[in-house]
């Protein structure tokens, strides 16, 4: 049986954009995170927090980390991501997946309403 955590579509503010003008002001991106427990989750039965991923510390975690950072790319903000949440995660062996959703990019003729960029084990 799959156990997954699921964050979906948390707003974040970001220097993002290969020119000044992008990076002047922070956009908004959105981050989805999935974390897959391969060996089950014992906050399944136990009810305990202490048994599984808060959500809320990662998130607060996340943002922290992505305060007075500039990117050129979605594709850098995701992998960036991964490897933060790789490095914050004790237990290992739960499998990752990291999507950045940046709304219609700068310049864009609105054809296009968002870009994404995803990092994942699977």
């Amino acid at each position: 049986m799959l156990r997954q955590l699921d964050i979906e579509r948390c707003g974040i503010l970001i220097c993002l954009g290969l020119d000044e003008i992008e990076k002047v002001t922070k956009r908004m991106v959105f981050i989805d995170i999935s974390l897959r427990f391969p060996h089950g989750n014992r906050a399944c039965q136990d009810d305990q927090i202490t048994q599984t991923v808060c959500y809320r510390s990662l998130l607060c975690h996340m943002k922290e980390k992505l305060t007075n950072i500039e990117f050129n790319l979605i594709e850098r903000v995701a992998q960036f991501l991964y490897d933060e949440i790789s490095g914050y995660l004790d237990d290992k062996s739960i499998l990752k997946r990291i999507k950045i959703t940046k709304p219609t990019p700068m310049g864009n003729d609105r054809k296009c309403r968002e870009t994404t960029f995803t990092c994942s084990d699977w």
